[in-house]
């Protein structure tokens, strides 16, 4: 150690110590200066005051380090509380989604089960009102067919009838036709009878003189002598 070394009264070695975000210095004192003679020039009283003044220094560092630590506890405890808040406010915002979405597809199920049975019902209605219609339809069809089939009864009983009628109408006629032939005949057969007399009589007068003409039978009316008269 030289000349100039020995003549500094103490050297005071800065001691940096990272505390946080805060540094610490810290008088720290060489073993080799406190190995060598202390210069004569420093009284006690000068060493004292600059040791007080040393550890002054290292209380206001060492005050704000703790100042610094206990800050950055304090942050990291509120970042912590925020962090938590923001945490469990997500979680129910989360869940009140999920509360929501199932609610929602609670509702949309409740609401395609109501459509589903109104369409069903729907549906039912249909049918039955087509089943209805068709059975109306039937019945109508039938009733028709029933009134048709007796007007076609009824029409051929009364063409019958008519025909009846007009068969009894025309035998009728024809037996007043037959019954007008018929006396007719008689009537001509008795002229012709009269006639053939009148001329055999006058013959026989003619070719026997005065003798008396035989009696010839004339034939009734309706046919030759021995025939049935017809009425």
């Amino acid at each position: 150690m030289n000349d100039d070394q020995r003549a500094e009264r103490v050297k005071v070695t800065l001691h940096r110590s990272a505390i946080g975000s805060a540094t610490v210095v810290v008088p720290v004192i060489t073993a080799a200066d406190a190995a060598s003679p202390a210069p004569a020039l420093m009284s006690p009283d000068e060493a004292l005051q600059v040791l007080a003044l040393a550890q002054r220094t290292a209380e206001n560092h060492i005050t704000a380090a703790n100042r610094h630590a206990q800050q950055v506890r304090s942050e990291a405890l509120a970042s912590a509380e925020q962090i938590r808040l923001e945490a469990h406010s997500y979680a129910e915002k989360v869940r009140a989604e999920a509360n929501r979405l199932r609610d929602e597809a609670r509702s949309a199920a409740e609401l395609r089960g109501r459509d589903a049975d109104a369409q069903a019902a729907e549906i039912r209605r249909q049918a039955e009102s087509t089943l209805a219609g068709a059975r109306a339809e039937a019945d109508r069809i039938v009733a028709g067919g029933h009134e048709r089939a007796e007007q076609l009864d009824l029409r051929a009983k009364q063409r019958y009838e008519d025909a009846v009628g007009s068969l009894a109408i025309r035998r009728e006629a024809l037996q007043k036709q037959i019954e007008a032939l018929a006396m007719f005949d008689a009537d001509y057969r008795h002229r012709l009878a009269s006639f053939m007399h009148t001329q055999l009589r006058a013959l026989w007068i003619e070719q026997s003189g005065a003798g008396e003409m035989p009696e010839i039978e004339v034939q009734r009316p309706g046919g030759p002598v021995g025939c049935p008269e017809v009425s």
